[in-house]
C-alpha cells in the first residue's frame, strides 16, 4: 500500500481528520512544495550582498562620508540588529531552540558582521590599541560565542571560531591558507582546543547540536596542518602517520554517528596525503605518475559513491 492510499484509509477510518489528511495528501502528491530552504538561501545571499555593499561603500567613500558618519551608521546598524534579537528572541535553553522567524538568524549574523566592520574601521582610523589590536579579536570571539549560544545560531558560532582562528594567526593570502608566519603546530593546537571545547560542551549537555560545527573546524584545520607537514617532510616524519590516524578517527566517528560527511573528509585528506608521499617517490616517471592519478582518482570517486549509497541505505 502506497502512502496516498494509506492516508485515504486513515481518513476513512477517522484516525485523521479531513484537514490533516488533505494537507498530507497534498504534500505527498507534490501539490504543495516547501520553499523554506530556498527562502533561507536567498536571505543569506541578501545579507551577504548588504554586508559586501556596505564594506565597499566604506572603502571607496570614507573620505567624503567622514569618520563620524561611518562609525555612527555602522554602530546604529549593529545596535539595532542586537536590540531586535534580544527583544524578539526566544528564552535561552540548553537544547536546540527554534528561531522565532525565518529572518532572525540572518539579522543576528548581520549585526555581528556590522559590529566587526565598525571595530575594524575604528582601529584602522585611530589605532587605539596599536600593536595590541589582536585584543579586538578576543573581544569579538567572546561576544560571538555569547550570542551564538544565547540565540542558538550556527552562523554566529562559525564566525566566533573563524575569528578565534584569526587571533591564532591564520589568514588568507590570495586564495590559500598559509602557515609560514605561524607554525603549523599552532594550527594543530587550535584544532585540538576547539575539538576539546566542543566535546566538553557536548558532554555537559550544552547545545549538543553545535558539536558538528566544532568538529568541522577541527577536522579541516588539523588535516590541513598535517598535510602541510607531509608536503614538507614527506614520509620521514610523524605528520604522515598522524594524518592517517586522524583520517581513521574521522572514518570511525562517521560510522558511529552515521554521517557521510566525515568519512568523505577522511577519504579526501587521506588520498591527498598518500598521493603526496607516492608522487615524491615516482615523480621522475611521467607515465607511472599519470597512470597513478588516473587509476586512483577513479577508484576514490567510485569509493565515495559506494560509501554514499551505503550510508543512505543505513539511515
Amino acid at each position: 500500500m502506497n502512502a496516498a492510499k494509506l492516508l485515504r484509509k486513515l481518513r476513512y477510518e477517522k484516525k485523521l481528520d479531513s484537514g490533516q489528511a488533505e494537507l498530507l495528501l497534498n504534500l505527498q502528491e507534490r501539490r504543495i512544495i516547501s520553499v523554506h530552504r530556498e527562502l533561507r538561501f536567498f536571505l543569506y545571499i541578501g545579507i551577504l550582498l548588504i554586508i559586501a555593499g556596505a564594506g565597499l561603500t566604506v572603502k571607496q567613500y570614507f573620505i567624503n562620508l567622514g569618520d563620524a558618519a561611518i562609525i555612527s551608521a555602522l554602530t546604529l546598524c549593529f545596535a539595532a540588529a542586537f536590540i531586535y534579537c534580544f527583544a524578539r528572541g526566544n528564552p535561552y535553553e540548553g537544547g536546540e531552540v527554534a528561531s522565532p522567524n525565518i529572518a532572525f538568524d540572518y539579522i543576528l549574523f548581520f549585526g555581528c558582521a556590522f559590529y566587526s566592520m565598525d571595530v575594524a574601521y575604528i582601529e584602522t582610523q585611530y589605532h587605539l590599541l596599536g600593536d595590541l589590536w589582536e585584543n579586538y579579536l578576543l573581544v569579538s570571539v567572546a561576544l560571538f560565542f555569547f550570542l551564538a549560544y544565547r540565540f542558538d545560531n550556527r552562523l554566529v558560532l562559525s564566525m566566533a571560531l573563524s575569528t578565534l582562528a584569526a587571533w591564532f594567526g591564520f589568514t588568507l593570502s590570495g586564495q590559500r591558507f598559509y602557515f609560514e608566519n605561524y607554525y603549523r603546530l599552532y594550527a594543530i593546537a587550535y584544532a585540538l582546543i576547539i575539538l576539546c571545547c566542543g566535546v566538553l560542551l557536548y558532554r555537559i549537555d550544552i547545545k549538543k547540536h553545535f558539536l558538528d560545527i566544532y568538529l568541522n573546524f577541527a577536522a579541516h584545520f588539523l588535516c590541513i596542518a598535517l598535510l602541510s607537514g607531509v608536503a614538507e617532510y614527506k614520509i620521514l616524519s610523524l605528520y604522515f602517520p598522524a594524518l592517517l590516524l586522524a583520517c581513521a578517527a574521522l572514518a570511525f566517528y562517521s560510522v558511529q554517528v552515521r554521517k557521510f560527511l566525515y568519512v568523505l573528509y577522511a577519504v579526501i585528506y587521506g588520498y591527498i596525503g598518500i598521493s603526496i608521499v607516492i608522487v615524491d617517490q615516482i615523480h621522475r616517471q611521467t607515465f607511472l605518475l599519470f597512470t597513478y592519478f588516473i587509476v586512483t582518482s577513479m577508484l576514490v570517486i567510485g569509493l565515495i559513491f559506494k560509501l554514499s549509497r551505503r550510508f543512505k541505505e543505513n539511515q
